[in-house]
């Protein structure tokens, strides 16, 4: 009997990313395909599965391999109970599916399931703490009522503000310039751009902020600034239930990080391993649980 592999799915708002490892941990391929947030239903499997049977290639693995694999699933969207059992019940090609968020795989990769805290400054914004196995969610409740600091609220602010500086309500900046002139300067271009946007389309705005900010534009500082607040409101409510330090994941956390004040800025640290391998720890402590039940 061949030994049991382990797959990790890390999927979000923008990108799914997928690792697939031996018994004895080596990295035997890896994948990557397009947004992984479970609300998006049939569209977000489809890119999970991508991925999963791109590093499955990559470790020269055929489709009749795949029932040899244990994989594990971190994916946003996954809070809401109706949102994790679709994606559970959905048919797949694994030996064993176990289905959490993207938050607590990150968090399993950056404290090996021990205690800890994790915040994902990303397209989205979610944080989680896990203290004596109790779980503790700060936020995620995705782009509609949440995400507050992420790339998505980021960019979404970029354009109101930029707006705002059209009608003599703000400063006619250079970032409000550069964003104006996506949509022609005409804010119903705008509004019918919104209207079909994703939250990932929204983020693609958030490079601009930052780089303009650089250069002290009096319209993305404020931003950029409140980004930072948000940030900071889930950094003290993780470390409040006890969490002593906050792992950084996501690609706009290392941006944002000089924006906080000092004291939030301290207790930020790298986490030990990402959310694919955490979500490979998520399946690998699941098979091993029912192989002693």
């Amino acid at each position: 009997m061949k030994e049991p592999l382990f797959m990790g799915v890390d999927g979000g708002a923008t990108r799914t990313r997928a690792r697939l490892r031996d018994a004895a941990g080596r990295c035997l391929g890896e994948g990557s395909a397009g947004a992984g947030n479970a609300r998006l239903k049939e569209a977000a499997i489809a890119e999970v599965l991508k991925a999963c049977r791109a590093a499955a290639t990559e470790a020269g693995l055929g489709e009749a391999d795949l029932g040899r694999i244990h994989a594990g699933f971190g994916l946003a969207g996954t809070q809401q109970p109706w949102d994790h059992d679709y994606v559970l019940n959905h048919p797949h090609p694994f030996a064993s599916l176990v289905v959490d968020t993207d938050a607590y795989a990150a968090y399993m990769g950056a404290f090996n399931g021990e205690d800890g805290a994790i915040l994902i400054v990303g397209t989205g914004n979610a944080g989680l703490a896990v203290i004596k196995g109790e779980r503790i969610n700060v936020g995620g409740w995705g782009d509609d009522i949440a995400d507050e600091g992420s790339g998505m609220m980021i960019g979404r602010n970029a354009i109101r503000r930029s707006l705002w500086a059209l009608e003599g309500m703000a400063p006619m900046t250079p970032l409000a310039e550069e964003v104006l002139d996506r949509f022609d300067r005409d804010p119903p271009t705008a509004v019918e751009w919104a209207a079909r946007a994703t939250s990932g389309d929204f983020g693609s705005f958030a490079p601009l902020v930052f780089d303009h900010a650089e250069r002290r534009d009096a319209l993305a500082i404020p931003i950029l600034e409140e980004a930072a607040h948000d940030t900071s409101r889930v950094i003290a409510r993780l470390l409040e239930v006890g969490a002593p330090s906050v792992a950084m994941i996501g690609g706009l956390f290392p941006k944002i990080l000089p924006w906080l004040a000092p004291p939030y800025r301290a207790v930020c640290v790298e986490p030990e391993r990402d959310a694919t391998d955490g979500a490979i720890l998520m399946a690998e402590r699941a098979l091993a649980a029912r192989q002693t039940a």
